[in-house]
C-alpha cells in the first residue's frame, strides 16, 4: 500500500510539473477592476476577517472595483467568466510556500487557469521552511504578475521570493498595520490598563505557557476578557483551570469590536491580527509570538511582541512597566504599492 501511494505521488508530481511547464502565462490587463482571492471566505479563523476588513478599506481608498471574490480556503464552486488576464489580488495571509507541488489552496484554481496574474498584498511564508523546490520556482515565475509590484508582510518572505528570481517584490508589512504611523502610535497609551483582552490559539497549543499567561493576566488586571477567534479555541480553553474567572467574548468580529470600544483596556495574547486590530483601536498591546509571522514583523517594524517561551521570565515585568508602540511601518513601500492601482492603465 505504501509503495502504491509513493507511485501515486510521483505520477501526480509529474502531471503537475508537465502541466506547469506547458502553461502559457497571460499578460496582465488592468482597467480599474480586480478579482480578489478573499482569504476570509469559508475560513474558520476570524483573523482572516480582520485582515480583509483592512484590505477592503484600502481598495475603497484606491477606487479599485472588486469584480469578484474567490475563496482560498476551499475550492471555488463557480469560476466561469474569470479571466486569466485580470489582476487577482490575494489579501494578506501566509499563503506562500517552498513546496508548491503539494498545494492546498492553489490546485483547483490553477487547473481552471484562474491563478495567472496574481498580485500579492501583504502575503507571507507559511512557516520557516526548507529551500524551495524547482517546481515552486517555476510556479511563481509563471503565476505572479510581472507587471505589478508584489507586497509581502516581512523581509523573510521578500528574500525567499527574490532568491527565486521574483524581483518586483517589496516589504510593506501586513495591510492591517498600514494605519499605524508614528503620529497614530503616539496616541496609544503606554501604562497598564485596568482591563485586558486576551486570546489563545487552538492549532498551536502550549498549556504550560498559555495557562501561565492567563494566570498572570488574572493576577494583574481587574477584568480579563478572552476572545474566541479560532473555531476550536474554546475547546482548548475548556482545559484551563480558572476558566470561570475569564469573561468569554463571542466568536464574531462585532463582539470583539465592542470590547475594543472600551477605555483603559490592554491586549495581551497569541493571536497576531487580534493584537494588530487592538493597536488600530489605540490599545496598549503585547502580542505573544508563537510563529514566524509575529517574530518577523517584530524584527521588521518593531511590532510589540514577546516570545511565548519567555513568558515566565519576562511577562509580568513587561506588563507592569510601560509599553511604547514604537512601530515603524515602511510608508514609502506602502505608497509605492498603492500607486500602481491609483494610476490605472489598460495594459499595466
Amino acid at each position: 500500500m505504501n509503495k502504491l501511494l509513493k507511485i501515486h505521488k510521483i505520477f501526480l508530481y509529474l502531471y503537475r510539473y508537465m502541466r506547469l511547464l506547458m502553461y502559457k502565462s497571460k499578460q496582465t490587463k488592468y482597467d480599474g477592476k480586480i478579482i480578489v482571492y478573499d482569504t476570509s471566505l469559508n475560513s474558520d479563523n476570524l483573523g482572516d476577517e480582520i485582515i480583509n476588513y483592512y484590505c477592503n478599506n484600502i481598495f475603497k481608498e484606491l477606487g479599485v472595483q472588486v469584480e469578484r471574490r474567490l475563496p482560498t480556503h476551499t475550492k471555488p464552486k463557480m469560476i466561469d467568466g474569470v479571466s486569466a488576464t485580470v489582476p487577482k489580488v490575494i489579501t494578506g495571509t501566509n499563503i506562500l510556500s517552498s513546496k508548491m507541488e503539494s498545494p492546498i489552496l492553489w490546485d483547483r484554481v490553477f487547473e481552471n487557469n484562474t491563478v495567472d496574474n496574481i498580485v500579492l498584498m501583504g502575503n507571507g511564508w507559511e512557516s520557516y521552511s526548507q529551500r524551495e523546490t524547482i517546481y515552486t520556482r517555476k510556479f511563481y515565475s509563471k503565476m505572479l504578475s510581472k507587471k505589478f509590484i508584489h507586497s509581502v508582510r516581512d523581509g523573510y518572505s521578500q528574500k525567499k521570493l527574490k532568491r527565486m528570481g521574483v524581483e518586483n517584490v517589496i516589504n510593506t508589512a501586513c495591510p492591517t498595520t498600514w494605519n499605524l504611523t508614528e503620529e497614530f502610535c503616539k496616541q496609544i497609551p503606554t501604562k497598564k490598563g485596568k482591563k485586558v483582552i486576551t486570546t489563545i490559539t487552538d492549532y498551536s497549543k502550549d498549556m504550560e505557557n498559555d495557562w501561565y499567561m492567563l494566570d498572570i493576566l488574572l493576577s494583574l488586571y481587574d477584568e480579563v476578557y478572552i476572545w474566541i477567534q479560532g473555531e476550536k479555541d474554546y475547546e482548548y480553553l475548556e482545559k484551563y483551570h480558572n476558566l470561570n474567572k475569564l469573561r468569554i467574548v463571542d466568536r464574531n468580529l462585532e463582539s470583539y469590536n465592542q470590547i475594543l470600544g472600551q477605555e483603559n483596556l490592554d491586549y495581551v495574547g497569541t493571536r497576531l491580527h487580534a493584537g494588530i486590530h487592538a493597536l488600530n483601536y489605540k490599545h496598549r498591546t503585547l502580542i505573544v509570538s508563537i510563529d514566524n509571522r509575529a517574530r518577523e514583523m517584530g524584527n521588521d517594524i518593531n511590532l510589540p511582541i514577546i516570545e511565548r517561551k519567555n513568558l515566565k521570565k519576562e511577562l509580568r515585568d513587561r506588563l507592569i512597566n510601560p509599553i511604547k508602540a514604537d512601530i515603524t511601518i515602511p510608508i514609502k513601500n506602502i505608497e509605492l504599492w498603492k500607486k500602481q492601482f491609483k494610476e490605472a492603465s489598460k495594459d499595466v
